[in-house]
Formats: structure tokens, C-alpha cells, sequence
């Protein structure tokens, strides 16, 4: 909140007085140094694969949970109930506002209001509670424009100012909550001195169009305006070199007679100083040296808050560190460069794990893996895993196997590159083919901005297929490649943003020489319909060929087969493409597409009509007059502080042999 202004022109009754019966009118002061603080850090939450066994669990019902399972759920879905307070004082509230437009803001801002379902300890947290709540409706009046209003708060129908602490009150004691916000007042005169001049229109992040603050003089006169204009200000000096940029002070004038609010700003920029000495502490089993490379702060650079936050950036993507934290230096050095600190807090080397699944199609999979973050120093990781499916399958062919072995080495030429080695063996039973396969490959990753990442390599893999062609061996050397840009606001539940994927990988087969190049494309997009985005419209679209092979030439897993929740829902999985009789051999070429509109029905509850439509075909070049296989569905969502439940349902509409009359998937997380 902004701190309090001071009157001008004002009658008696607008001075910080406090009159009988629990009335308390807005103080007028000249308000205190305020110094802006930076961004918030960002905060990234990675979710396992088996969330989905938690979401069962969840919906199946019927379950006895303990109490302090029944605490984590209730906490996991945003309702907890309220623990027994010893000695406890109920009360009733009686909450009045003249204002109907500000009802709610202001009970929002009442823990009176807010915290009346729990009785506070004893007469002395009730009192407490009552007298907390003059600062607290005082703050929103003034984010709301109104510095006018007066407050009066009743505990037995008297000021809690007036009550002794070890007075015994009414069970439960009758509390009146009373607000009149008065008039809305209005920006009058503003001045901002020391504001930066407008510069090179190409340098827009930098520059600073006073109109987009918020404060001209008719604006409504929100105290949140008034700190973002200086935030503005500051942050833009900060932009162009000026570390220590700040208000150096701010008057904030109210004219009770013309409902105004004149205010003066002055800023003081500071010197211009580029980055000082990089230095680290908190570093256990890391070296520091490193730790500074990979920063990509180099001493002399200009000084740029956006370079020190993808500084931040490149450290945590290290996971080897549990918190970074920028510290930058009180005072310039002598050369008049800025030092810089990251504090860092190391977390634990070695971690293992384990996971489960069941389904009535598959069968059962158990899973496990062992990593170390940091195997010598400079955050190299070493993860080994392995997992066996369809258990409970009739025999042990049927069974699958797949263990793998990957090594990241970061920073192998500058910060933003990781070398990749990785080895994976498996076994696996699909309906459309069955797969034994020994795969190696070295690839460079690299971070081309936050948004845009990319990776190439080379890879060998012997592999031998049993599907409609008979079985078939292979031995293939291939360079695969991705460009990926993922620019949505939030991985789990987008409400905007694209996520976008082009993937190429020519291939060699050493025993057949054949030699052919798969292209795949993705992206998926959203558009926010409402302010609230409650109403959410997404789409996504896929297109892939693979030319230079015949059919048979090609792995069966590197042919294109459609179905399934991640494809076209309400078919089989991996049930739409070319057949030879009855088996499904997969294409040459495909396109997908897919419509949601995800609407809120509550804040927790969402429905999500969807269709999803598509084709794989046998020749490179997708026939666009050849049938189109149509899926249709509705989802139910039940939104969670971790991420959206799914439950979709789903019918095929033009079915084929071995399609089911309809489909259920359950997830967490939107469909894509």
C-alpha cells in the first residue's frame, strides 16, 4: 500500500483523528520513502509422470483416509478445515458498506470478514483481530481512489479501543463493521521529476511514455497507480544502465474541496555503471569458477536487470541449485562498476525414485531410476533408469523392457550448450508391432532464448520389428534435430502462447541401404476469449512425411500411426493409418488436428468440448481427398493448485474394426 498523503485545504474532520464509537477517518500524512524492491521471482513446477495414479486415487471415492491424508487433500484442492482454537471467541459480524461497488473489495480486505468461520483465541484476539482491520480497509479505500471515507468498527456495540483486554464479551459477541468510502477523488496536478526522455524508438523496452502511467490529471487517483508509475520510472532507469536508480521522495497533496490528488514524484537515476567482479557464494561441491562461466556475466558489460535475471536463469536450469539468489553490491568499486553476488544454495546430489501404473489394456508398468546431479563439479548429471511393462500379460514375449542411461555434460562451449550422451535397450508389445531396439546418441542442446531452444546430434540404432511386413532388421544411422518454441504462459493449463516443434531426421539403413529424412511439424495455440480467461479457445495441428523409403523400408516405430488421447481421441491407440488386412502398418505422411473451447464453470469446475480429426496415409505426400477419421468428445476439468484434472470422454465417428464404442482418459494437465 502507499503511505498516507497529506490534506490540503481540508476542514477539521480530515485529520488523522480518531473520534468515539469505533469511528476512524482516513489519515492525510506526508508518506515515507518508498523504494521498489525489483521483479518477483518466477517459480517453475515440474510435475512427475504419475500424477495421473493421484488423480485416480482421487476420483475413485470411497476411500478411508486418515486425518492427515484428508489435510493434504483438503489442502491440495484449496479448501482445509479449520483446527479447534483453545478459549475460542465467536462472534457475528454485521459487514455494511455504502458503496455496493466496493462491497466486496472491502470484505476482501476485512480479516474480520474474511477469518469469521474462525473464532479468534479469547477476548484479546478479537480485539486484535477489530483493530488490525482499521489499517486494512484504510489501505483498499486508497487503492480504490477514495481518501475521504471513515470506518466505524462496533465489539459489543463498542470501540475496541474502549474494551479491557480480560473483558468477558457475549458468546458470540455481536461485531458491526461500518464503511463509507466517500467520494471517488481524481489525479489533479502530477510532476515527475527526474523521469527518463523518451530515446531511440527501437529501444522499447527502455523507454517510457508518461500516457502509459496511469496518472494524468482526470485518472482516478488508485494508490497502486501512483507506486506503479514509480516502479515504471525506476525500472526504466535501470534498463539503461543505472543500477541504483530510485524515488528520492514523493508528496501526495488531497484537496478535500475538488475531491483531487496532486502528487510530485522525483526520481534520482543514480550513475550509469556497468557490471562489476561476478562472484558466488553458497558453493559446496561445485566449483566457482564454473558457477561464474555459466552466469555469462562478463565484468564491464552495461548493467541490464534482464541480464542478470537469464544469469539467474542459467543457474537454476543447472538443478543443481535449490535457490539462487542476486545480490547486488551497496556501493560502486572504484572504477565505478556494480559487483554482483549470486548467493547460491546447493541441493542434494543424489536422488532415486520409483513409479507405477496400471491399466485394464496394458496391464501394470513399475518403474525406477537413480540420478547424480553432480558428478564432478561442474554439474554433469548421470541418470540411470528402467521399466517393465504389461505385466500380467499371458507370457513373457509380450512383456516390456526398456532401460537407459543419459549423461549432460552443460556448458560444453558457452553457457547455453549441453552435450548430451544417452543409451537406451527395449522390448515392446504393440498391437501394430513388436520391437526389440538398442539406441545411442550424442547430441549438442542449446538455449537460444528463453523461448527457443534447439538440438541436433547422431545417433546409431539396431532394431528388429515384427509387424505386418513380417520381421524385419535394421541398422540405421541418422542425424535427428528439433527446433522448439514454447511461449506459453503456463505448461499445464495455457490460456496463451504458442508451442511449436519442427523436427528432421535423415536416416541411413546399413544393411538395406536405403536412406530417407522424416519431417515432422507441431503447434498448438491459444486465444483467451474473456479478460478472466474463463473462456479459452485451443487449437493445434500436426503434419509429418517422411520421403527417399518405400514403406517397408522404414522402422515401424518411425511410421506415422494416429489414435489414441495424444492424437486423434476416441479411436485405438495407434489404430488410424494404412492396413494390410486387419493390421494397422502406420504411414508415410499424416496431418492431425485438434479444437477445444475450455470454458470455467466455476472457479474449480471446467468443461471442454472438443473434436479432433485426421489422416495417415501410405505415400509421402498426404492425399487430402482420402477419408478423414473424426473424433468428438466432452472433458470435465477440476482445476487444482498443481494443474487441471482431465477427464475426457471421447467417441469415434467413423470407427474401424478394433475401435471402441468410447474412450475415457484421465490426466493431469489440458489435452496439449
Amino acid at each position: 500500500m502507499i503511505g498516507p498523503v497529506r490534506a490540503c485545504c481540508g476542514r477539521p474532520r480530515d485529520r488523522p483523528e480518531e473520534t468515539g464509537g469505533g469511528v476512524k477517518r482516513s489519515p492525510f500524512l506526508r508518506p515515507g520513502h518508498l523504494r521498489p524492491h525489483g521483479r518477483p521471482d518466477r517459480v517453475a513446477a515440474h510435475v512427475g509422470r504419475y500424477a495421473t495414479v493421484l488423480a485416480l486415487a482421487i476420483l475413485a471415492g470411497g476411500m478411508n483416509v486418515a486425518p492427515a491424508e484428508a489435510s493434504f487433500f483438503s489442502r491440495l484442492f484449496g479448501r482445509e478445515e479449520p483446527e479447534p482454537v483453545p478459549d475460542a471467541q465467536p462472534y457475528t459480524l454485521d459487514f455494511k458498506v455504502t458503496d455496493a461497488d466496493l462491497e466486496k473489495t472491502l470484505q476482501a480486505a476485512s480479516n474480520l470478514y474474511s477469518e469469521r468461520d474462525r473464532p479468534p483465541p479469547g477476548t484479546t484476539g478479537l480485539l486484535a483481530r477489530a483493530r488490525g482491520d482499521y489499517g486494512r480497509l484504510l489501505a483498499a479505500l486508497y487503492r480504490e481512489g477514495r481518501y475521504g471515507g471513515t470506518i466505524t468498527i462496533l465489539v459489543d456495540g463498542r470501540p475496541p479501543d474502549s474494551i479491557p483486554i480480560d473483558a468477558t464479551l457475549p458468546d458470540p459477541a455481536p461485531v458491526t463493521v461500518t464503511v463509507d468510502p466517500g467520494p471517488l477523488f481524481t489525479f489533479g496536478k502530477v510532476r515527475i521529476e527526474g523521469a527518463p526522455q523518451t530515446v531511440d524508438p527501437r529501444e522499447e523496452e527502455a523507454n517510457l511514455d508518461l500516457s502509459d502511467l496511469e496518472i494524468e490529471p482526470g485518472a482516478p487517483a488508485r494508490s497502486g497507480r501512483i507506486l506503479s508509475a514509480e516502479q515504471r520510472v525506476v525500472t526504466v532507469w535501470r534498463q539503461r544502465g543505472h543500477p541504483k536508480a530510485e524515488i528520492a521522495s514523493r508528496e501526495v497533496v488531497a484537496d478535500h474541496r475538488t475531491n483531487t490528488v496532486d502528487v510530485t514524484i522525483v526520481a534520482e537515476p543514480g550513475p550509469e555503471a556497468p557490471i562489476g567482479a561476478v562472484t558466488v557464494t553458497g558453493t559446496r561441491r561445485m566449483v566457482p569458477e564454473f558457477v561464474v562461466r555459466q552466469t555469462g556475466l562478463k565484468p564491464g558489460e552495461p548493467y541490464d536487470p534482464d541480464t542478470l535475471d537469464k544469469a539467474k536463469k542459467r543457474l537454476l536450469k543447472l538443478q543443481v541449485f535449490s535457490s539462487v539468489s542476486i545480490q547486488e553490491a551497496e556501493f560502486l568499486d572504484e572504477l565505478g562498476r556494480l559487483p554482483v553476488n549470486f548467493a547460491l544454495a546447493e541441493r542434494k546430489r543424489r536422488v532415486f525414485g520409483a513409479g507405477a501404473s496400471y491399466s485394464t489394456v496394458d496391464g501394470a508398468t513399475v518403474e525406477t531410476y537413480w540420478m547424480h546431479r553432480n558428478l564432478f563439479g561442474r554439474a554433469e548429471s548421470l541418470r540411470l533408469e528402467a521399466e517393465v511393462s504389461r505385466l500380467g500379460s499371458q507370457s513373457y514375449d509380450q512383456l516390456g523392457y526398456r532401460v537407459g542411461a543419459t549423461f549432460v555434460k552443460p556448458g560444453i562451449f558457452d553457457p547455453d550448450t549441453d552435450l548430451n550422451v544417452s543409451a537406451e535397450a527395449k522390448q515392446d508389445t504393440l498391437e501394430s508391432y513388436q520391437e526389440r531396439s538398442a539406441r545411442g546418441e550424442i547430441a549438442l542442446a542449446h538455449q537460444f532464448s528463453d523461448a527457443l531452444t534447439g538440438k541436433a546430434g547422431i545417433a546409431v540404432e539396431r532394431s528388429r520389428f515384427d509387424d505386418a511386413f513380417g520381421i524385419s532388421n535394421y541398422l540405421l544411422v541418422s542425424l535427428p534435430a528439433q527446433l522448439t518454441f514454447d511461449s506459453r504462459n503456463d505448461k499445464l493449463n495455457p490460456t496463451k502462447g504458442i508451442n511449436a516443434a519442427i523436427a528432421a531426421e535423415p536416416f541411413h539403413d546399413l544393411r538395406s541401404d536405403a536412406t530417407a529424412i522424416l519431417l515432422d511439424a507441431t503447434a498448438a495455440s491459444y486465444l483467451s476469449i474473456d479478460a478472466d480467461d474463463r473462456f479459452v479457445l485451443a487449437g493445434r495441428i500436426g503434419l509429418g512425411t517422411i520421403a527417399g523409403a518405400d514403406l517397408r523400408e522404414v522402422p515401424a516405430d518411425r511410421r506415422f500411426y494416429l489414435g489414441g488421447g495424444g492424437s486423434i481421441r476416441g479411436y485405438a491407440y495407434r489404430n488410424v493409418g494404412p492396413r494390410i488386412g486387419d493390421e494397422v502398418t502406420g504411414g508415410l505422411s499424416y496431418w492431425e488436428a485438434s479444437l477445444e473451447l475450455r470454458a470455467r464453470v466455476t472457479n474449480t469446475i471446467g468443461i471442454v468440448p472438443f473434436v479432433d480429426a485426421g489422416a495417415s496415409f501410405e505415400d509421402a505426400i498426404p492425399d487430402f481427398g482420402e477419408k478423414t477419421f473424426v473424433g468428438a468428445g466432452i472433458g470435465l476439468r477440476y482445476h487444482t493448485p498443481i494443474g487441471p484434472i482431465r477427464v475426457d470422454v471421447a467417441r469415434a465417428l467413423t470407427p474401424q474394426e478394433g475401435d471402441p464404442n468410447f474412450a475415457l482418459y484421465i490426466g493431469l494437465g489440458q489435452a496439449f
